[in-house]
């Protein structure tokens, strides 16, 4: 077993995975020309000085680096005399620091470096959507040394799985806590959306629309939260029986204690606890917020992305944050139990059926596998279900009427007459 693990950049963070078969760390800076696979607001504030620091600490502890230019959409800027002069700035700093690879989503990047940069090793972005055996030997051939396959439809295809593996002879890895919904049909958006929320001078609000499109939509159908592509721990002897044995775990904003928790339960292949701690990337718990991760809610965070009062409606935006509250999104979540439970235990035999059916050809509705596993085993709070549907239901009226862009003038004047009657 081999562990990718995200990058928090919290200085006590390598320490901390010395016990577990971890390899690498992936990351990036919190901006950069080229932006990548999540949004700068949901990242650790990083400037080069301290992404440099970080990469000395963990290959002092025998673990390399790897940083991410996974951006799927660049609006052609690499293709430029200045996308170019930063490209080789970049990489040439990253070479310099001592960066082992680099994960790209490009096939221009791909062949780029690998000829100019032969020392880096170079990993396909599970952006790029990687999920038969035709596109996985596509990358090999331009040069790929590692493929992330993809983690939005194919982790229960174990034929898919097996081809893959058979088709090419580099390194393949596995998301193993990604909670994207199954054959989600936004996939593609929402990456490119991501990307330009972290690319410099971004000039668009950095509201992550499609992350709330998918929340609202597991809340309502809660088969979603099963119906994904996450392996539990218990499971990875069937992908390692495939010949997988390369494993990353997410998410970057995850403070260290749960995401070593996280490396610890795939390391050890058994969790006991709720599923949502090791797959989901909101709703942390309060007490796992050490130091740096504090800043993830802070006010200086909101103000620094946020705070837009000529891009967006101010005061219509300040349900979100009464929305990110009580659901945890970029805050720590209520103390206490979760709001949602799925005993990962009570999973146990769940992936049985797909080790012998195929989804692709099949019609989840007349199926209901899922649906009666999620009937059984996903429990929500009755009364925070209320509120938060609630709170979709006025974002989303918001958002499609136009009126959280409109005047805060207009906003303030609809308002005193909701009040006054006037």
């Amino acid at each position: 077993m081999k562990l990718s693990v995200a990058c928090n950049f919290d200085p006590e963070l390598p320490a901390q995975l010395e016990p577990y078969p971890v390899y690498e760390v992936y990351g990036k800076l919190t901006s950069d020309y080229f932006g990548g696979g999540r949004p700068s607001f949901y990242l650790p504030l990083v400037d080069r000085k301290q992404l440099e620091s970080t990469v000395a600490t963990v290959r002092a502890s025998g673990i390399e680096f790897n940083y991410l230019i996974n951006s799927v959409c660049m609006a052609n800027m690499e293709l430029t005399r200045e996308g170019q002069h930063k490209l080789r700035e970049l990489l040439d700093w990253l070479c310099e620091i001592g960066v082992t690879s680099v994960t790209v989503a490009s096939i221009y990047m791909l062949r780029t470096i690998k000829r100019c940069y032969p020392r880096l090793k170079v990993r396909i972005s599970a952006h790029r959507f990687t999920d038969n055996a035709r596109k996985s030997r596509f990358w090999e051939d331009n040069g790929a040394d590692c493929i992330v396959v993809s983690e939005v439809n194919i982790y229960r295809e174990f034929k898919v799985l097996e081809a893959i593996r058979r088709s090419v002879k580099c390194d393949l890895q596995l998301i193993v806590n990604n909670s994207c919904r199954q054959d989600c049909a936004i996939a593609c958006a929402h990456a490119s959306a991501m990307n330009h929320a972290s690319q410099q001078g971004s000039k668009g609000f950095p509201l992550d629309y499609c992350s709330v499109v998918c929340l609202d939509f597991r809340l309502r159908e809660p088969v979603n939260y099963l119906r994904a592509n996450w392996i539990r721990p218990e499971d990875l002897h069937l992908y390692e029986d495939m010949g997988y044995d390369n494993f990353k775990i997410v998410e970057r904003n995850t403070p260290t204690p749960l995401l070593v928790e996280r490396t610890r339960a795939y390391a050890e292949r058994r969790y006991d606890g709720n599923l949502l701690d090791l797959v989901w990337n909101v709703a942390y718990p309060p007490d796992k917020f050490n130091g740096r991760a504090k800043d993830a809610y802070s006010a200086g965070r909101f103000l620094r992305y946020f705070m837009r009062p000529r891009t967006v409606n101010m005061l219509r935006f300040l349900q979100v944050v009464d929305m990110g509250k009580h659901q945890g999104i970029l805050f720590p979540r209520r103390p206490g139990k979760h709001f949602i439970e799925i005993p990962n235990r009570e999973l146990d035999g769940f992936i049985e059926r797909f080790r012998h059916t195929s989804c692709l050809d099949q019609v989840c509705e007349e199926c209901r596998y899922c649906h009666e596993w999620a009937a059984r085993v996903v429990k929500i709070d009755p009364e925070w279900e209320t509120k938060a549907r609630t709170q979709y239901d006025n974002l989303f009226e918001d958002l499609h009427t136009g009126a959280f862009w409109e005047p805060i003038a207009t906003t303030a004047v609809s308002k005193l007459r909701q009040v006054t009657g006037l």
